[in-house]
């Protein structure tokens, strides 16, 4: 939980864009990950998590945004085409049980009781912030949603958040907050423009970039301290995850990632994979 300057996400081009990136060869094969080996990269994602992935309009077929120009050169550098399997964010580690999916990339955070059962590389910093409607004078920070309404995305990590601020509350005699779920984060914006929720928490990214395409109607009144990641899920299998931080450092050692941090309008400095900033 930060008090650090957010980053200002806004998208700035439609589209997938073909970069002039100079052309590298194929992958050795000790660094494709097996479940490209039929030449798919499928990648579960919930799609709707601007600006790391979602459509750009209504009724739009192809996804567009960080996380998907990061999936699509991974697979390029594996000799392989992407394929999306789209849903609710709280299905998206399950169907990569059932092996729908080769990997999870959807904002998803890095966390410890996630890695219990799969295999998770962080590569991109972020922190945690609060939503609130613009020119609200409260709540300014957690401590004020005592017996406020708030909403927040179903099957995400801040559910556990919101639930131990709400023990506290108990703890302190105080009202605890009136916890909504939603299926998205898009639901969960809604819900404030409207004023049927006063708060939600949710990631510096997304957040910015939401505020970007709603002027003068959002704010961020309060940053979480700690640093978080997102992170790329994967079944578990050694030799799959270090193909994958090997893609990943490829990317990041070439310039071709800070091309697409450009592209989105993110910060230079955002990506460090497994944790470790560039050099």
């Amino acid at each position: 939980m930060r008090s650090t300057k957010n980053h200002i996400a806004r998208a700035i081009l439609c589209g997938l864009a073909v970069f002039p990136w100079i052309s590298i060869g194929p992958a050795r094969a000790a660094d494709v990950p097996s479940f490209v080996q039929n030449g798919t990269f499928k990648v579960c994602t919930a799609g709707e998590f601007p600006p790391m992935e979602f459509y750009e309009k209504p009724g739009d077929k192809a996804l567009v945004g960080f996380e998907i120009d990061v999936a699509e050169a991974l697979a390029r550098q594996w000799g392989a085409k992407t394929d999306y399997v789209v849903g609710d964010f709280k299905g998206l580690l399950p169907s990569l049980d059932s092996q729908r999916c080769d990997a999870v990339i959807s904002g998803i955070t890095l966390r410890p009781e996630r890695l219990q059962k799969y295999d998770g590389i962080a590569y991109f910093k972020t922190s945690i912030v609060m939503v609130t409607a613009a020119g609200d004078s409260e709540p300014r920070t957690p401590e004020d949603l005592s017996g406020k309404t708030v909403a927040v995305e179903a099957g995400t990590s801040f559910e556990p958040t919101l639930a131990a601020l709400n023990a506290t509350f108990a703890k302190a005699g105080r009202p605890e907050a009136v916890l909504q779920p939603y299926p998205s984060a898009a639901a969960v914006i809604q819900q404030i423009l409207v004023g049927r929720a006063a708060a939600t928490i949710t990631l510096d990214t997304t957040a910015a970039y939401r505020m970007a395409q709603t002027p003068g109607r959002l704010q961020m009144p309060y940053a979480y301290a700690d640093k978080e990641f997102y992170a790329i899920y994967l079944r578990k299998d050694v030799g799959d995850r270090n193909a994958v931080r090997a893609g990943l450092e490829a990317l990041q050692a070439d310039g071709r990632m800070q091309d697409i941090l450009k592209k989105w309008n993110l910060s230079p400095q955002a990506v460090e994979i497994d944790g470790v900033a560039a050099r």
